[in-house]
């Protein structure tokens, strides 16, 4: 298929469209909205392994929670839920998965119609 435009999804979206009619073609992000006890963001703290040579490491700076890839740039990510955050700079949102006392054992990355695990290796 050629193209001489694309959506935010790339130009992937307008094949898929094309090749599946009743698929929809690229959405705007949800809205999220802040929500979440900055008390818990002590148990996701660590470095979540997502490849080979790909990790997400979660730091802390006061009363915000970031998220810095092998790299890339620190970025704050905020609370939506107890364990979902979303970026405000990407379409992507982080779910956090967590053991009995609350401590993070691993992540979801959600970004581009994907879910990547990551679990915790620090």
């Amino acid at each position: 298929m050629l193209a001489n435009a694309e959506t935010p999804a790339g130009f992937d979206d307008i094949g898929q469209r094309h090749l599946n009619v009743s698929s929809p073609l690229w959405q705007p992000p949800k809205e999220h909205k802040e929500a979440a006890d900055p008390k818990i963001f002590d148990g996701y703290l660590g470095q979540y392994q997502l490849a080979p040579n790909f990790v997400l490491t979660i730091p802390r700076d006061g009363g915000q929670l970031f998220v810095q890839a092998t790299g890339q740039p620190k970025l704050e990510i905020f609370p939506e839920s107890e364990h979902d955050y979303f970026l405000k700079v990407v379409d992507a949102q982080i779910t956090f998965e967590t053991d009995s006392q609350g401590k993070a054992t691993g992540l979801i990355l959600h970004q581009n119609g994907m879910n990547q695990p990551a679990r915790r290796i620090q």
